[in-house]
């Protein structure tokens, strides 16, 4: 049992699996903070740690908060021997980066980063550049539109499919399946109700991803896959269900990080008018805008750990076991660590946000993601100056997991410069 807290907190009794906290999770992030930074939540089962430099301390240390946390966390939620489907999910997702510790994590990403490098995500700019310019093209043409389902989607979506060398008409099934995934492993109000789409969605993602690594086993050609299927070190190579998981790992990674920080920064931005101006007015801002709307609300907002050894932290005794949720997005609004940090500021001088990870587990797409954001606000502020939101009554947001944060939609139009 984790032992309780000798005295009363002004979060006792604060849930965070509810559709109020997951439409704006920053008053209890700020609460836990300030009265409870090491909480333990009944509900999910785990320590609830939202200070910045805990948070930084804890994904810096992979010896005792381990990254091997599938097993306590699918079986928390699902009964895996009542569920095929679930179990090959559950032996697949085994193989992923982010559930690994060194050596084997060390391993798996030096033969993955071969498809990565910034000399990789370099040559990708022409892509992202035709992409975003095309779907602009689009939105100017409409006058109104919903960004999140006519760019903030198909921007990543249409990337992915061109690096993977898939058709654009599967475009669409990446969206499917990457948003059955992320609301089961996000922490959904209903942790096991979401397991059988999960499940579902992972099997069709395994199938497909298995034929196409066949295909390019047999006739390689100039696309991340073919690359991967041959990528070795001293003799190395992925076997088939690293592959494949991993593949199919950064299909939705890449996928979903991409869509939530162009809505959740466009939303920012758009709401925060004075920054959108000052990005319009010189879009050499791009990129420390980018970094900003990560950080300001990143579209990860927690990532978990499993401890490995007994730990005390501010007075809490965390046992060998358990579960740690890092709240990364409390972190990138810790007042300790950022001034100001409920305001978006694209001029902002304080770097160290968590919103792509830290340690060995900072993403393996950063780069790519950055390059689609940094084109993504470029192409608009340029293009688009008076794009303006079509309401300012709230904002609707997906609320359906805690993990990974985004918009439903985000009506808007051409607007007019100002």
């Amino acid at each position: 049992m984790a032992e309780s807290a000798t005295e009363k907190s002004p979060t006792t009794g604060l849930t965070l699996l509810t559709r109020d906290v997951m439409i704006d999770p920053y008053p209890a992030y700020a609460l836990l903070r300030e009265h409870d930074p090491v909480h333990w939540d009944e509900q999910l089962n785990g320590w609830v740690i939202t200070r910045y430099d805990d948070i930084d301390h804890a994904l810096r240390d992979h010896g005792t908060f381990s990254s091997r946390r599938l097993g306590l966390l699918v079986s928390s939620r699902v009964d895996t021997g009542r569920s095929p489907a679930m179990a090959r999910f559950a032996s697949l997702a085994s193989h992923w980066m982010w559930m690994l510790d060194p050596p084997e994590h060390t391993r798996v990403r030096k033969l993955m980063n071969q498809g990565f490098s910034p000399r990789d995500v370099r040559r990708l700019e022409p892509l992202v550049r035709g992409i975003v310019t095309e779907l602009v093209d689009a939105l100017l043409a409409k006058g109104e539109f919903d960004l999140i389902a006519e760019f903030c989607y198909p921007v990543p979506a249409l990337v992915l499919v061109e690096l993977y060398g898939l058709p654009r008409s599967d475009a669409p099934l990446i969206t499917r399946w990457c948003d059955a995934i992320k609301v089961f492993l996000g922490g959904s109000p209903d942790l096991g109700g979401s397991g059988a789409g999960a499940a579902a969605a992972i099997a069709e993602m395994i199938d497909y991803l298995t034929l196409v690594i066949a295909d390019r086993r047999a006739a390689p050609r100039d696309d991340l896959v073919s690359s991967l299927v041959h990528a070795h070190d001293e003799g190395d190579r992925l076997n088939d269900d690293e592959l494949c998981s991993n593949l199919l790992l950064l299909l939705m990674a890449s996928f979903e990080t991409t869509v939530d920080m162009l809505g959740n920064g466009l939303a920012g931005l758009l709401t925060q008018r004075d920054q959108w101006e000052m990005l319009v007015r010189d879009q050499g801002l791009a990129a420390g805008a980018v970094e900003e709307v990560l950080r300001h609300d990143g579209p990860v907002q927690l990532t978990h750990r499993l401890l490995t050894a007994d730990v005390e932290l501010r007075g809490r005794l965390l046992r060998q076991g358990q579960l740690a949720y890092l709240v990364r997005a409390s972190g990138n609004r810790d007042p300790a660590r950022f001034t100001d940090p409920d305001r978006i500021d694209i001029t902002r001088g304080e770097s160290g946000h968590f919103a792509l990870g830290s340690g060995i587990h900072y993403c393996l797409g950063a780069g790519l993601s950055r390059l689609e954001g940094v084109h993504a606000l470029t192409e608009l502020a340029r293009r688009v100056p008076g794009l303006a939101l079509t309401s300012d009554g709230p904002l609707r947001w997906r609320a359906d997991n805690l993990q990974f944060r985004g918009l439903a939609e985000l009506p808007a139009h051409v607007g007019s410069p100002s």
